[in-house]
């Protein structure tokens, strides 16, 4: 059996992100889109692409005019994490 070295792994970057610091309508427009959940019942943290906001803001950039658009301060909020996170992943966690 071949032994396994640092370089037998990928490492990948994951951004924490407190859910008490994101706006109500910013979690809404995340609903649906984990692509992870943590078992644990009482904790339910959530695992995103990390580009998960980049793709909203996409869509809602579409959206222009519409009245289901969230409000300026989701859209700003969105915006602004799509912009200054590079990780390969984005966990919501419940502190």
């Amino acid at each position: 059996m071949a032994k396994f070295t640092k370089e037998s792994f990928d490492v990948i970057s994951v951004t924490d992100i407190p859910r008490v610091s994101l706006l109500k309508g910013t979690l809404k427009q995340l609903d649906g889109r984990e692509m992870m959940i943590d078992t644990d019942e009482d904790i339910q943290e959530k695992i995103y692409s990390g580009d998960v906001f980049e793709a909203i803001a996409g869509e809602l950039s579409e959206m222009e005019g519409s009245p289901l658009l969230p409000t300026q301060d989701v859209i700003d909020q969105i915006e602004n994490l799509a912009e200054v996170i590079e990780t390969e992943l984005v966990r919501i966690i419940a502190i």
